[in-house]
């Protein structure tokens, strides 16, 4: 099993750490004051979440199971379709890594041949450090990594692994840095086009 290693997973600008077990990465990052942007990984959860309430299960060493936070400067209400983002960046950065026939199905899973390889739940909270348009992101990401017997028919649908998707075993930290890396970039590019839609807004006001 290819452990996980905080050193290994190198992300510019996140406090990144690593956890044995915990019930989500999303709930720890959610209890911390927001400071500094931050990734947590894990190796086991025993409470992760998707989408509705859903149970994210995944065995030790066999997911990429983690959450980053960051500071957004824009109200929660701008944030709505943030999980298309996060999913295309996160496909974006599994094929960069050599997977083949990743997709996305709306909003937030992400699917290798009509089975799910993995799951995003993203967080918003408000920005106590900020009186102007700021919020907090906690984006959660599950990505099932090596093949997990059984699991298909302990959930009752299909259930892929990164594994069949590339030619090689991808190592999970490498994986958990490549997507984080591209989320952020899709965040930035969020935060950017907001500006730019603001800053057009009041140009046309003042015309």
């Amino acid at each position: 099993m290819d452990r996980l290693e905080a050193s290994s997973i190198r992300v510019a600008g996140l406090d990144v750490s690593v956890v044995e077990r915990c019930t989500s990465t999303n709930a720890l990052l959610r209890a911390e004051p927001a400071g500094r942007p931050a990734l947590l990984a894990a190796e086991l959860q025993t409470a992760g979440r998707g989408r509705h309430g859903r149970r994210w299960r995944s065995a030790r060493g066999a997911g990429a199971t983690f959450s980053l936070r960051r500071r957004m400067s824009c109200a929660q209400r701008e944030l709505a379709g943030l999980s298309i983002a996060v999913g295309f960046a996160t496909a974006r950065a599994l094929r960069r890594l050599g997977a083949r026939g990743i997709a996305l199905k709306w909003p937030n899973d992400l699917m290798l041949k009509r089975r799910k390889l993995g799951g995003i739940l993203i967080e918003t909270l408000p920005a106590s450090f900020s009186t102007g348009k700021a919020s907090v992101v906690i984006v959660g990401i599950g990505i099932n990594s090596r093949a997990q017997r059984r699991l298909g028919a302990r959930l009752g649908r299909g259930v892929a692994a990164l594994d069949e998707a590339t030619q090689r075993p991808l190592p999970r930290n490498a994986v958990i840095g490549a997507v984080s890396r591209e989320v952020l970039r899709a965040l930035s590019a969020w935060e950017r086009a907001l500006g730019e839609a603001r800053g057009t807004a009041l140009e046309q006001r003042a015309a």
